[in-house]
């Protein structure tokens, strides 16, 4: 590992460092402008960006993870800086001949592939355009970067500011290890962060709370709810709406789905329209069985705030066992360890956690290693706190680049260990945490030597999730779990009986899911595609979607961080898309040797080592012998057809 890669995490004047780092950018441009091979062109720019995007990544990380107002104002500064030259950068017309002459010389045919795809970025990004309508992309820009961050912010702050206390006759139905969570020195307090809020929608008994807990979640940054009105995002997602409009417009397409897709593998928001339509014709039938059966158990027409709650009493009905019954299970401890094991098993890959100074004391620091040497390393932060971001998440802070090696940030919104108890984690969080690491390894396992296409670089946004999705599958294999199981206080692994309950209950409410997912998904892109008001067309949307009633406090869109501050704009179907291709890869690793077998190693050289430098679905279809099928994906989830 190179001297230069630990994040320095104790930021001062994050405005002058990036300002530092985009005059040296601008340098390495103005030089690369005059360039006539990769090296002159390519090379000199793959420095500059190395070094800027250290220092942007670290400063997003600390403003997600150590939200302080403080911080925030300076980073708030920066973000101006970051989006002109990158729109600078894309409007230079001297560098986008460059990069054509390049396209002219003898290549290898990685690069090949990176030159053309960014010929194509300079043209997605307004190289074309005459000075007026190029200074008007450039200002759209860095003002949707600026309302990106504000509607986090938002969200986070709305989060924040619902606590309520209660007494523990009102968590009739939470077990203890639920109660430790909430416990204080008040009593039992409760708030919105996802952990909380899950249990509190999952166990608790009281109808009258959950109806409570639900509308304020539901409403957060909003001018309706509980939350303050000074949080409200809907102005803010009208803005960033109208902007995306106009910058699609300038660059020549009719809408900001066009223009999304037009650098995903999906050849037209047409295709996705379709896609998502089919997945919900063929899951309704399913959903519809899946909530009468709900409703009947249950006694009386549901409500949001009882789907939860009722789902978890039918399962425990259903297959004689409770989300707790797991937990004891799978400590914090098993867990990791077990997962390390896995990776190891897959792709010869061991990790091992390190003594590192960090940002909190919470983060753990694991280097990666294989048979040649080390290979990168993973910074965990995966407890909730008040001032992180919710939600899960992995960020790059360095690809490979000369001596530097991967290093990668993951993140988490997990229970933390509480009253002499280790964290023990719900099932569905270790799949979380698979997922996660699933990008982790597309960033870190990476062969590529060239920034610009190394790990996640250049893997087209409907592409990026075909790695965390794949590792998901694992989490529900005998041998996975006898690794990551380990009962907290006797280290007994999970018994047979419940694993085959894990493994009959895999797909309980596919269908409902399914139409969920779709939904979000299907809503994204049409509100991208279409002028009309944007919850507008989500009840345009539920109408061939939603089988339970929505409430008039419903403000979801509000705090849906992943389209107006994630980078999912016209893309959340990349999850549903990537699901199909995840089904596809996992089903044929799985009936050709599994785990360490060949068919897992070639996903590791086809797929995670690949990065972005080629075509990617040529690489799958390398990888797999043929392109994915829809089949794949309905069949993992059960959903018969």
């Amino acid at each position: 590992m190179s001297k230069n890669s630990s994040p320095n995490f104790n930021q001062e004047n994050i405005v002058k460092s990036i300002s530092d780092a985009i005059s040296l950018g601008e340098s390495k441009s103005n030089l690369a402008c005059k360039g006539e091979d990769w090296e002159s062109v390519i090379g000199i720019l793959d420095e500059a960006e190395h070094h800027i995007g250290k220092e942007m990544s670290v400063n997003s990380h600390l403003n997600s993870v150590m939200f302080s107002d403080d911080f925030n104002k300076q980073y708030e500064k920066t973000l101006p800086l970051i989006s002109n030259y990158y729109s600078d950068l894309g409007a230079n017309k001297d560098l986008y001949h460059a990069f054509k002459r390049v396209k002219k010389t003898d290549l290898s045919e990685q690069q090949h592939h990176i030159v053309k795809e960014s010929v194509r970025g300079f043209e997605l990004s307004g190289v074309a355009l005459d000075d007026t309508k190029s200074a008007r992309f450039k200002e759209i820009k860095q003002q949707l970067s600026m309302l990106s961050n504000k509607f986090s912010k938002n969200v986070l702050q709305a989060t924040n500011s619902w606590k309520k206390i209660v007494s523990v006759d009102e968590l009739k139905g939470f077990s203890e290890a639920e109660l430790s969570k909430v416990r204080s020195k008040k009593g039992y307090e409760i708030n919105l962060q996802m952990p909380v809020y899950i249990d509190l929608m999952t166990y608790a008994d009281r109808r009258g709370l959950r109806e409570e807990v639900y509308k304020a979640y539901i409403s957060r940054a909003s001018d309706i709810g509980i939350t303050p009105k000074k949080f409200d995002n809907q102005e803010i997602m009208n803005e960033i709406l109208q902007l995306r409009l106009e910058l699609s417009k300038l660059v020549g397409f009719s809408n900001y789905a066009e223009y999304s897709v037009e650098s995903k593998m999906v050849d037209s928001p047409d295709v996705v329209v379709d896609f998502l339509n089919n997945l919900i014709e063929l899951s309704l039938p399913q959903a519809k069985t899946e909530l009468n059966e709900l409703e009947h158990f249950a006694g009386h027409k549901l409500m949001p705030w009882d789907l939860m709650y009722f789902s978890e009493k039918l399962k425990q009905n259903k297959f004689n066992f409770k989300r707790s019954d797991l937990k004891p299970y799978f400590p914090e401890k098993s867990v990791f360890e077990g997962l390390f094991e896995t990776i190891q098993n897959l792709y010869g890959i061991k990790l091992t956690e390190i003594d590192e100074e960090c940002y909190h004391r919470d983060v753990r620091v694991i280097e990666l290693k294989d048979k040649n040497g080390l290979v990168g390393k993973i910074y965990l932060d995966v407890y909730a706190r008040e001032n992180k971001r919710g939600g899960a998440w992995m960020s790059d802070y360095q690809g490979l680049y000369k001596d530097s090696l991967p290093v990668a940030f993951v993140v988490c919104n997990l229970n933390s260990p509480s009253d002499n108890k280790p964290a023990l984690f719900d099932f569905d969080e270790i799949v979380t945490i698979f997922h996660e690491f699933g990008h982790a390894l597309h960033h870190l396992l990476t062969k590529v030597p060239f920034p610009c296409a190394a790990g996640i670089s250049g893997v087209p946004w409907d592409g990026v999730e075909l790695p965390s999705q794949y590792m998901e599958n694992f989490c529900y294999e005998r041998e996975v779990i006898d690794l990551i199981s380990g009962h907290w206080e006797t280290g007994e692994k999970l018994p047979d009986e419940l694993f085959k309950k894990i493994i009959n209950s895999k797909n309980f409410h596919s269908g409902l899911q399914m139409l969920r997912q779709c939904e979000f998904a299907l809503w994204d892109i049409k509100t991208h595609i279409s002028k009309n008001d944007t919850y507008e067309i989500l009840k345009e949307v539920r109408e061939s979607t939603s089988l339970v009633s929505i409430i008039k406090e419903n403000r979801f869109l509000n705090s849906f961080s992943h389209i107006f501050s994630g980078g999912y704009a016209a893309g959340y179907f990349s999850y549903k898309w990537a699901e199909v291709l995840a089904a596809d890869a996992y089903e044929y690793v799985r009936d050709n040797g599994g785990i360490g077998s060949k068919s897992s190693t070639d996903f590791r050289k086809e797929i995670l080592e690949i990065g972005g430098s080629l075509d990617f679905m040529e690489q799958y279809v390398k990888f797999r012998g043929s392109k994915p099928k829809t089949d794949g994906l309905l069949k993992a989830s059960g959903i018969s057809v």
